[in-house]
């Protein structure tokens, strides 16, 4: 199981590089979008004129919209507080992010370098 980011769902609509390994999870791995992804994606999309419609309903075929449980709302600020101790550019959705792909024990898909060194991810590069 495998938890795309914003930054892995970007790289796939443009078809860069990166976005070509994010196709290749897309293909044999369980994938899971955070719904603050979506959130994201959609500012995205307003900033940069995108058919966020058309992206949204790709992306509910393809994976499985995951939203944030009790658990999570509790382990967030410390984690966020400790993050942002050792990265003062670490945001709260990226922590949140985190911490939803730590509860349903997958692995986060991304190349946003606020994720770098953190266990279970895996970075595109």
């Amino acid at each position: 199981m495998i938890v795309f980011d914003t930054y892995a769902w970007v790289e796939y609509f443009r078809g860069s590089l990166q976005g070509k390994k994010v196709q290749g999870f897309l293909a044999k791995e369980e994938v899971l979008t955070p719904v603050l992804v979506l959130v994201e994606l959609s500012v995205k999309s307003a900033k940069e004129g995108w058919d966020f419609e058309k992206h949204l309903e790709f992306i509910k075929s393809k994976s499985l919209i995951v939203g944030i449980n009790e658990e999570i709302i509790k382990q967030a600020g410390g984690f966020y507080v400790a993050m942002r101790k050792k990265n003062p550019s670490f945001g709260l959705i990226d922590a949140l992010i985190f911490l939803v792909a730590k509860e349903h024990q997958a692995k986060i898909i991304t190349g946003d370098p606020h994720f770098k060194n953190l266990e279970n991810v895996e970075f595109l590069e």
